[in-house]
Parts: structure tokens; sequence; C-alpha cells
């Protein structure tokens, strides 16, 4: 117990955050409170200057962890190839439309990372559940996140970032598409945001490997959405044409219909096996895509406000 130093760190909360923590007082937990709004990269570049542990795990707001969670991640760092370590969000998820695709989508992140890691190295981290060495911490901009940025600086100083099974962490799935859509337009935000700074910051890594996941799995990801815009609109004007041509452009609106019918049966509370799948890909590409076209136009997200599945998004113009 000695070795474990916890500081709440809170970004202007308005609730009963603070007089929780100070609750703690008597058993080590410390807060920390800076100045103004921040968002949580920059009040974490803050805190942790008063911060004396060798290893820095980091959480989320709404997670709640596991007993085992910093015996498994700090394990990892026997090994001294290893930089940062990210924990398993597991989500606890209501019958609903919106939960079936997210659960889904999952599924599929969990193996990606597990595949990731035996091929070289993870390209993120989880916000919600991760450790860093302290010596090799490196501030981030504030309106960037710890998720991407914390592997990418591991990379350059030669570092390695695994991911670690069983250190879990449960969150509650968002129940609503409206709320997948306003968390994937914040998380568009940041990531389009962050593209400048991945950019120049491969330039001064050495990990050809590193670089070729970072762009096959994050970036083309981020563009995937203003590629599948482009798709849809080219087969459009070939759909013109008629024949063969006006397939792939009867498939998209195909495919929006049905993730159209998705969201109805969500806000009816209408359980229709299948269609969580086609509603959680069209809301999450949308999302991206709005993200972009308020990027583009100066957005940037400061924080927000988790409310268990509403979250209201903070942005700096």
């Amino acid at each position: 117990a000695e070795k474990l130093q916890i500081i709440g760190a809170s970004d202007g909360s308005t609730d009963a955050t603070h007089d929780i923590v100070r609750s703690y007082a008597d058993r080590g937990v410390q807060l920390f409170v800076p100045p103004g709004h921040r968002g949580k990269t920059g009040t974490a570049n803050e805190c942790v200057p008063t911060t004396t542990s060798e290893i820095l795990v980091f959480s989320d707001a709404t997670g709640v962890y596991d007993p085992q969670v910093i015996r498994a991640l700090v394990a990892n760092f026997a090994d001294p190839s290893v930089g940062a370590v990210s924990g398993r969000v597991v989500y606890s998820y209501d019958k609903g439309v919106a939960a079936q695709g997210f659960a889904a989508y999952q599924s599929f992140v969990v193996a990606h990372r597990h595949a990731e890691g035996r091929f070289g190295t993870e390209t993120s981290v989880s916000g919600a559940i991760h450790a860093v060495r302290r010596e090799l911490y490196k501030p981030a901009p504030a309106d960037l996140s710890f998720d991407m940025v914390h592997p990418l600086h591991m990379a350059q100083l030669g570092k390695r970032t695994v991911y670690e099974f069983d250190a879990v962490c449960i969150e509650e799935a968002r129940s609503r598409a409206e709320d997948e859509y306003s968390s994937r337009v914040r998380i568009g935000i940041r990531a389009y945001s962050y593209i400048p700074y991945l950019l120049h910051g491969l330039r001064t890594c050495n990990d050809p490997l590193f670089t070729f996941q970072v762009v096959s799995h994050k970036l083309l990801r981020w563009l995937s959405p203003l590629l599948l815009f482009g798709f849809i609109a080219c087969s459009a004007v070939l759909a013109l044409r008629g024949g063969w041509f006006a397939a792939p452009f009867a498939a998209s609106v195909a495919g929006i219909v049905v993730a159209a019918i998705g969201w109805v049966c969500g806000r009816l509370g209408v359980n229709v096996p299948g269609m969580g799948v086609p509603l959680f890909f069209a809301t999450i590409n949308l999302g991206f895509l709005v993200g972009f076209v308020r990027y583009t136009n100066g957005g940037r997200v400061a924080g927000w406000a988790p409310d268990r599945g509403e979250g209201e998004v903070t942005t700096l113009e």
C-alpha cells in the first residue's frame, strides 16, 4: 500500500466529485484540481509532475476497475522493452438495437488488439485503463487523446505498447444510437486533430512496422467515412447509366434504409435481430463524417461531461 499513490484529478467537476475524493483523504487519496477547464489531457499534464510513482495508471470518469487491475498492468513492465500497457474494457449491454451493434464491434476490437500486439505493437490504448512508465511520459497537446498519443511516444522512444487481457475495466455501453453518434463526432474531431501530430511524429519514429500498423489501422479507418461518402456519390452518378452501374448505388441505398429501420426500431424499443450491425456501421461513419466537417471548421474537443450513456461535448472553436 505504501507504494500506491491515488490521485483524483478533477477537470472542473460540478457534482459531488471533490467531496467524495476528500472523504478518502484518511486513506491517502489526494485531490488535484487545476485552475480553469483543461480537459482530461491538459489536466493530466499538470497532475503528473505531482506524482512520485514509477508507473502511471490512467483511468476515466466512468470506468470501474477489477481488483486485480493494477497487478495485471504493472507485471508487464518487468519487460524493459515495454513502455506502455493497455487494459481491456468490458461493457455491460442492454438488449437495445444500438447496444447489439456496439457489442459486435467490441468483439472485433478485442480480437484486433490481440492480433495487433502479436504482430508488432499496439497503436492505441484505452483511455479508461492504461499505464505508462513515468520516466517516459511526455505531455501531449490538450486537444488530443492519450489513447493515440502514448503509443506514438513509446514508438519514438523505441518502446512497445502491449495489451493486457486480464486488466479489466467495466463500462456501461451506450444504449441509444444518438448517444453513440455524439460520441463518434467527439472521437472523430480528436482523431482528425491528431493526424498532423501523428504524421510529424512518424518522421522521428524509426519503427517501420509501427508506421505500417498505424497508417493501415488508424489513418485509413479515420478516412473511411470520406471514402465511403465518395463511393456513394460516384455510384449515384454512374447509376444514371443504368444496368450493372446501378447495382452499387442500389446496394448503398439499401444499406442506408436498413440502418434507418434499425434506428426506428431502437426508438420504438423493438428488438429486431440483425439490425444492430448496420445501424452501428452507419452511426459511426456518419459521426466521423460530421466530426471531419467540424474539424475543418475549426472545432476542437476540450473535454466532455459523462452521464452514463449521455455526454455533453465541449468544443474549442
